[in-house]
């Protein structure tokens, strides 16, 4: 599984209950875990794992804010 450790801080986007979406900023420092089982990951977006919550971010804003510490 990757992680990633974040190196400035990224817009996520997280489901709270049903269709309830909130985005919030993962911090500096932040690990993420890949989402390796079935997600809601948005569609067109990664699904990780930020202290036990899924969450969906950029592609984009992942390659660019954060750096890969571990892939097994």
């Amino acid at each position: 599984m990757a992680q990633y450790r974040v190196n400035a801080p990224m817009l996520a986007i997280s489901d709270e209950s049903g269709d309830k979406r909130v985005t919030v900023t993962i911090p500096v420092g932040a690990v993420l875990h890949d989402a390796t089982k079935p997600t809601t990951t948005l569609l067109g977006l990664v699904g990780v794992y930020w202290e036990g919550r899924h969450y969906s971010v950029s592609f984009r804003d992942l390659l660019k804010n954060a750096e890969l510490v571990q892939n097994a």
